[in-house]
């Protein structure tokens, strides 16, 4: 599938008029989602699947980014990309946040959760086993979801 196709595949029927797809509308969202987002392709009409894995992430985000979420569930957002791509990818999800978009990112790389989150749960043998930053007053760090995830600081509702 093009990365315009990905781009409008989530929104095509808002562009319908009578069963008929407004394709120069779909373009110009699409045009308008590599700048924004920029994501690395020579033309809109690239397979998604011939890009780099973070211009792939780029362009799966910016398809769900058409919905106007309210909240946008990441699940290891910047798995196998590259350092520039994740960063890139910080930067879109920090200015989603500013806006007022709520972002759940699912992780197990501890320097991306140190430094997107402003509350962390962390899960110990599916249970939440503790909660740091946000209104705990305890800090983001990674002895403390470390201790919470092995099990060396007792859990919610461990006695200590």
């Amino acid at each position: 599938m093009s990365v315009r196709d990905n781009i409008n595949v989530a929104v095509a029927g808002r562009d319908a008029r009578m069963g008929v797809l407004d394709l120069a509308r779909g373009a110009a969202r699409a045009k308008d989602a590599i700048a924004s987002l920029t994501i690395r392709v020579p033309s809109a009409k690239v397979n998604a699947g011939a890009l780099s894995g973070g211009n792939q992430q780029k362009v799966l985000l910016s398809r769900l980014l058409e919905t106007h979420p309210r909240v946008l569930i990441l699940d290891e957002p910047t798995r196998g990309v590259d350092i520039g791509a994740k960063s890139e990818i910080y930067r879109i999800i920090n200015e989603l946040a500013k806006t007022g978009v709520g972002i759940i990112i699912i992780s197990s790389e501890l320097p991306e959760v140190i430094g997107t989150a402003d509350r962390v749960l962390v899960m110990r043998e599916g249970e939440l086993a503790g909660e740091l930053g946000g209104y705990t007053g305890k800090p983001i760090t990674q002895e403390g979801i470390i201790e919470l995830a092995t099990g060396s600081r007792p859990a919610l509702g461990e006695a200590a």
